[in-house]
């Protein structure tokens, strides 16, 4: 066979069967990706019969609990991923975002404390520019970020990722240092605080958030050969914060975030006195979305408020 019957071969394919692809190799599931889909259970089985005749390979193979896919489902998997995304802008259609007109609704996932800062200033920005514009607020949960990114569901994820997706475009927001809370009456810490008291003190941690900070903080202590005292472990910043300001416990937060709960709760803020990375946050979006209007809007909104935090 020539090149050219190869290439014939090899281009009879639409958008929607590379769309089929995606779906199965996401869901795992002929039925789950029809219903994604909005197919019929037996029209997904032909796509991926098309599919496995067009790659010559089996792509999905039967497991216990879900389809696994092929070596080569697996490293086919990104490349249709763009190839989608390149389609989905060619054909974009252009349009005026006007956002004082607007009723856009956006979905960005953040964690807790980035929430807390920017939604103020977000809220003022929003009245006297987009006041019909509406904004959902989902918790951190990074291992479904790029999913929810990749099927629409989530707009932007304002967090850390130090290798994102292919798919993904990203800029950075801020930099925030790790500081220790202790209330302001405490017997050992006035104004600061040694290496051997924040090691030795007990401290009160967020269960479920703030798990980098957390892991920087256990790597710089596990260097001396130490091990810090947690005493309880809380659900989110409030409740920390609400410990700390009743008891001789300390914890510890990103600086931004501290000094606006330490008005709150009577608490100082002390520097760390270790070497512990800071924290990092960038807002991602998936490609597909980068030229669209009111999410360029967005971005740059976010961005300048992130400045002036």
């Amino acid at each position: 066979m020539s090149n050219i019957d190869d290439v014939n071969i090899n281009l009879n394919f639409d958008l929607q069967l590379l769309r089929c692809f995606e779906a199965l190799l996401t869901e795992r599931s002929v039925s789950r990706a029809a219903k994604r889909l909005n197919l019929s259970q037996p029209a997904m089985s032909h796509a991926l019969g098309r599919l496995r005749t067009l790659f010559d390979d089996p792509l999905l193979a039967r497991g216990r609990d879900a389809m696994t896919p092929t070596a080569r489902a697996l490293v086919l998997e990104p490349q249709v991923r763009e190839a989608l995304s390149a389609a989905y802008r060619l054909m974009e259609k252009r349009s005026v975002f006007r956002p004082a007109e607007s009723s856009h609704e956006f979905t960005v996932m953040t964690a807790e404390y980035v929430e807390y800062l920017l939604l103020p200033k977000l809220i003022a920005r929003l009245n006297e520019e987009a006041p019909m514009v509406r904004v959902t607020f989902r918790s951190a949960q990074p291992a479904r970020a790029l999913e929810w990114l990749e099927r629409g569901e989530l707009d932007f994820r304002l967090g850390w990722w130090p290798e994102s997706a292919p798919a993904l475009r990203a800029k950075r927001l801020m930099r925030d240092p790790l500081v220790c809370v202790a209330r302001a009456g405490h017997p050992l810490i006035k104004g600061s605080i040694t290496e051997e008291q924040f090691i030795s003190i007990p401290h009160v941690v967020q269960s479920e958030r703030m798990t980098s900070a957390r892991r920087a903080i256990e790597a710089a202590v596990l260097l001396r050969h130490r091990h810090l005292e947690v005493k309880y472990k809380v659900q989110d910043a409030l409740a920390l914060c609400n410990v700390v300001t009743n008891s001789d416990l300390i914890g510890t937060l990103p600086e931004r975030f501290a000094r606006v709960l330490a008005t709150k709760f009577a608490l100082q803020v002390v520097p760390i006195p270790m070497a512990i990375a800071e924290i990092r946050q960038a807002m991602y979006w998936h490609e597909r979305t980068h030229n669209e209007p009111s999410h360029r809007w967005f971005r740059q909104l976010v961005s300048d408020l992130a400045k002036s935090l």
